[in-house]
């Protein structure tokens, strides 16, 4: 049976939220065809994945529908959102086999409905780890400094506003041995972003950003 990734359903669980504002609006001319788009941009997310969305979207297709009602429907798509692979403890020790006394955090309490890469802070060395499957489907892990002050700004990684924190890579920058710091303002609580990113190439593009 074919599922939606975590990062699909945050896209739908936006779309959703767009969709009440439609709702709630007094403007009547604009609401059908904007709900039209909204809900038609729904299907295709199911469609890209060979999924029925009639049901779901015959649901939601009702000027009355209450928020409650729409959380009801996103809890019950739930189980058909694709488990994020965790890697074992081992393989994440060798992601970062250079990185001494390295302090991974407890596997079993990673929520992998919610998680699209997986990430943590390492407050005693003012750092944060990232581990993720690239393009290629195979993990990669990432580290950098992470500052420990925190802003209201835009997340170069989910793209929404959230509490973010300079996030700095070290990277050889050429053959003579000389290293350059590269970064952006990321999401400094990492399940908030995981949570918002709607998009796994914003990913990517930061970490080809910083590397």
């Amino acid at each position: 049976m074919n599922k939606l990734k975590v990062y699909e359903y945050n896209q739908i669980k936006s779309l959703i939220k767009k969709l009440l504002n439609v709702y709630r609006t007094n403007d009547m001319t604009s609401h059908k065809s904007h709900k039209e788009y909204i809900l038609n941009d729904i299907k295709n997310v199911f469609e890209a994945n060979d999924m029925d969305s009639s049901e779901f979207i015959s649901e939601l297709d009702d000027i009355k529908i209450s928020k409650k009602k729409t959380e009801l429907l996103l809890e019950k798509l739930k189980a058909d959102v694709e488990d994020f692979e965790l890697p074992s403890k081992k393989e994440v020790d060798k992601l970062f086999k250079k990185v001494k006394k390295l302090n991974v955090p407890d596997l079993d309490q990673v929520d992998t409905k919610t998680t699209v890469f997986l990430a943590w802070n390492d407050l005693s060395a003012n750092r944060k780890y990232f581990v993720f499957k690239n393009r290629d489907n195979e993990y990669e892990g990432m580290f950098g400094e992470l500052s420990v002050n925190k802003i209201k700004g835009f997340c170069k990684i989910c793209n929404q506003e959230s509490q973010v924190s300079l996030f700095l890579n070290k990277s050889k920058t050429s053959g003579m041995g000389n290293y350059t710091k590269k970064g952006d303002y990321i999401c400094h609580d990492s399940d908030v972003c995981n949570r918002n990113l709607e998009d796994i190439n914003h990913l990517y593009d930061f970490i080809e950003h910083v590397k």
